[in-house]
């Protein structure tokens, strides 16, 4: 994506197909740029005789795309004149049906009419250039597209619409008023200017608890985003792809008494309380011989090692035996939920001694399912996804708030200490420069390439 970013020219007129080519009711082709309107009169003929080219702006019209004398489609134009479009350019959506062969036609003949092939989000990328949207809003975009629950679609729309942003704005306001009063205490001491070392390392300790806050947001925001990975693990036939089944309401995977049926990594995306949790099902073998099964338990560990939560499946008609003991050695440093399945059945398990909270259930009868769901939903809620003030950052802007706190913390222990205060000021700048990268002020390849990369063509 950085060598793209090299070869975006805002001059060109740009176009794309904006809808998922297939075989549906409709297909979009966007057109963005100065000559939008011009290439669009070369190929548009209207059934009602006008002047494309003088067409109002928000207006619809039906017609037909013709190429050298034959018609391709019936379509609708529609047109946004710039400022007041998404890019703050003109902007022509031709609307057709929906045919894989089709949209690509006409996307074909608009781009020999002089238009150039959109690359990945450079219709949202003009739109930042251009001061339609900010930095922020950029990445909401991404963030509705891949919104997969409710709360996460919710939190990004309002950042997409300006909500929550305030947050950044103020901290950043605050951190260049600091900035600049230890640049006229460091250069312009003559001038008398009151000022406190006491006061300013209060400041900034203030300041870095905001920012620390809006880390920790940036991170539970993620949880919104990606979901929490949730591993199902426990030893062989203690019901772990029932179990798995069960939570997501389809017989997904294979399941059969015979002991290690599950050879691989399964997962699948569910939504618990609003917020997305993706499942994985795990091989339970643990005295691996063969290739195959050594290979399904290297899978399952690095599911494990990378796991939110655990729900640790134990069967609860049977006693503890090594190798629930040697998954419990695992995972001991995981957030776990203990489910003593197979509840149905006599029970011989001790509950005193499984970690996390114990839920008991059937997952072959689809008995206490909904007590397990509340228990996750609890977990769930507990990280603070009920939070309201949530920002959505890419990684790298989540890199570059970090390095500002650290900045500060310096700059914090350098007053502390009674170093010389050139090494405050200094501190002080590179958090701006850090901070002026996470918003975009300062002009930044890897941050444009972190979030405009995510993009399909088109948007």
């Amino acid at each position: 994506m950085r060598e793209l970013l090299k070869n975006y020219n805002t001059s060109d007129t740009i176009a794309a197909i904006a809808t998922f080519p297939s075989a549906s009711a409709l297909g979009v082709i966007k057109i963005s740029g100065k000559k939008a309107l011009k290439i669009v009169a070369t190929i548009f003929k209207p059934y009602k005789k006008k002047n494309i080219q003088k067409i109002k702006t928000y207006t619809m019209h039906y017609g037909s795309v013709v190429h050298k004398g034959t018609v391709v489609d019936e379509v609708i134009v529609s047109f946004m004149r710039g400022p007041k479009s998404y890019t703050c350019e003109d902007v022509v959506e031709i609307s057709s049906h929906g045919g894989v062969l089709v949209v690509n036609k006409i996307l074909e003949i608009i781009l020999k009419q002089g238009a150039r092939l959109a690359l990945p989000g450079e219709f949202t990328y003009r739109a930042f250039l251009n001061g339609r949207i900010t930095l922020a809003q950029a990445q909401a975009v991404t963030d509705v597209v891949e919104a997969k629950s409710d709360a996460g679609l919710t939190a990004a729309m309002e950042q997409l619409q300006g909500e929550h942003f305030d947050c950044l704005e103020k901290s950043k306001n605050y951190l260049k008023e600091l900035f600049s009063e230890s640049e006229a205490h460091l250069n312009f001491p003559e001038e008398g200017i009151i000022f406190s070392l006491p006061q300013l390392s209060r400041k900034i300790e203030g300041l870095i608890k905001e920012l620390r806050l809006l880390s920790q947001g940036a991170q539970e925001a993620r949880l919104l985003k990606e979901g929490l990975r949730c591993v199902i693990c426990g030893r062989t036939n203690a019901g772990k792809s029932t179990l798995f089944n069960r939570l997501l309401k389809e017989e997904r995977v294979i399941v059969s008494s015979i002991a290690g049926t599950t050879r691989d990594v399964v997962e699948e995306t569910i939504t618990i309380g609003g917020v997305p949790l993706k499942i994985f099902d795990t091989a339970g073998i643990i005295g691996a011989e063969d290739l195959l099964t050594k290979k399904a338990m290297v899978r399952s560990r690095a599911a494990i090692a990378s796991a939110d939560i655990i729900l640790f499946v134990v069967d609860g008609s049977r006693p503890l035996g090594k190798d629930d003991r040697a998954l419990l050695m695992l995972i001991k440093d995981k957030p776990v939920i203990t489910v003593a399945n197979k509840a149905d059945l006599k029970q011989k398990i001790e509950l005193k001694v499984l970690p996390g909270k114990v839920v008991r259930l059937s997952a072959l009868k689809n008995q206490g399912i909904a007590d397990l769901e509340k228990a996750v939903h609890g977990f769930v809620y507990k990280h603070g996804v009920t939070r309201h003030d949530l920002v959505f950052l890419s990684r790298f802007q989540v890199v570059k708030l970090d390095e500002a706190i650290v900045c500060l913390e310096q700059a914090k222990k350098f007053l502390q200490d009674k170093h010389s205060f050139d090494m405050v000021n200094a501190s002080l700048k590179q958090a701006l420069e850090s901070f002026g990268r996470l918003t975009g002020e300062i002009d930044c390849e890897e941050v444009l390439s972190d979030i405009f990369g995510k993009f399909c063509i088109g948007k």
